[in-house]
């Protein structure tokens, strides 16, 4: 399935963004990326609900299940670390632009 393979792609991407911002350092260059993400998680959700309905048997409604538990928490996961971390880089570049003269 598509969708499945979506949803794997997606939520492999957003942690390798969110795992590499993790630590020490943040990048700030990663929340617009996470942002896209959590949008295709959104949409790969609706996609989801829809094929609902084409696909009445047991272990395709399993997979579909497993789909939307996927992309469900890499939406979370993404809007918990954009959401965190958006003031501190609007802050940070807000600094960069109007440096403070001594």
């Amino acid at each position: 399935m598509a969708t499945a393979f979506l949803a794997l792609l997606a939520a492999g991407a957003s942690a390798w963004l969110i795992g590499s911002s993790s630590g020490a350092e943040i990048h700030c260059d990663s929340l617009a990326p996470l942002t896209v993400l959590a949008t295709l998680a959104a949409f790969l959700i609706s996609v989801c609900f829809r094929q609902m309905s084409r696909y009445p048997d047991r272990r395709s409604r399993w997979v579909l299940c497993a789909c939307l538990l996927v992309a469900g928490a890499t939406l979370f996961a993404d809007f918990r670390f954009v959401r965190r971390y958006r003031g501190f880089c609007d802050e940070l570049q807000q600094q960069m632009q109007h440096p403070s003269h001594p």
